[in-house]
């Protein structure tokens, strides 16, 4: 348990001791004290047919017949554009890397929805290949749009599974839950819709659908008014990639 959701220590001076990261770790140490109560806790299988999405607010299709290979923490920036002053932020893609939550995701589902939350208080680790801190979530992806409507989720760090290059398109979304954390901190202007994707022809590899869920902040302000050009905006969210 100690190594797969608190491996790295908590230093007061490296991360902001928050009501988010305190009800993670409460829920670590609930999970700890079960493994050593009486007959200690089932041993822990990393097995992915028992993990379970979470329901879209506006249910989301899901094919018959997928497998799911693997679930992944995704922290980035969702990009916009302004035109002028009046207009509306136009959606620019999206840049970020994802970290492996696929044991996190079948053996402790309710800490799963709490790590997008907690993702999006701190920057992405200075070294491109560290794993996220404070659970140590090894980097799994690279995610960003080839154009400006295609998203690709590229496999190609050393501690990536071998899933690939995934091109996909939108399929359905839904509006992120009310309760969804905005912004950093709290402040912000809302969540990113939930994603249903599939893949394109062009995918490398066998991943048939991808869900962008659980997300926190990432929404642009309503109008462009004292923006710049080009701008982003911090969000997190969990990912699942079918087969």
């Amino acid at each position: 348990m100690a190594t797969t959701l608190m491996a790295a220590p908590v230093a007061p001076n490296q991360f902001e001791w928050t009501p988010t990261l305190a009800g993670y770790f409460d829920v670590v140490f609930q999970y700890m004290q079960q493994a050593k109560g009486p007959g200690g806790r089932p041993s822990r299988t990393c097995d992915l047919s028992r993990a379970a999405m979470p329901i879209a607010p506006t249910p989301l299709p899901f094919p018959p017949g997928l497998v799911l290979e693997h679930v992944a923490v995704g922290r980035g920036v969702q990009n916009y554009t302004c035109a002028n002053a009046t207009a509306i932020p136009t959606a620019a893609g999206a840049v970020a890397k994802f970290y492996n939550t696929s044991c996190i995701a079948a053996d402790y589902p309710d800490l799963l929805g709490l790590i997008p939350n907690l993702a999006l208080q701190y920057p992405l680790p200075p070294n491109p290949t560290a794993p996220l801190e404070p659970a140590d979530l090894q980097l799994s992806t690279h995610h960003f749009f080839s154009n400006a409507t295609t998203p690709v989720f590229a496999f190609d760090a050393v501690t990536s599974p071998k899933l690939g290059t995934v091109f996909a398109a939108k399929g359905n979304s839904s509006e992120a839950p009310a309760n969804a954390v905005a912004g950093v901190s709290g402040a912000g202007n809302g969540a990113v819709p939930w994603l249903y994707l599939t893949s394109r022809p062009t995918t490398q590899g066998d991943i048939k659908a991808v869900y962008r869920l659980n997300t926190a902040g990432g929404q642009p302000p309503a109008t462009c008014a004292n923006m710049p050009a080009a701008f982003s905006v911090d969000y997190a969210a969990i990912y699942w990639f079918w087969k």
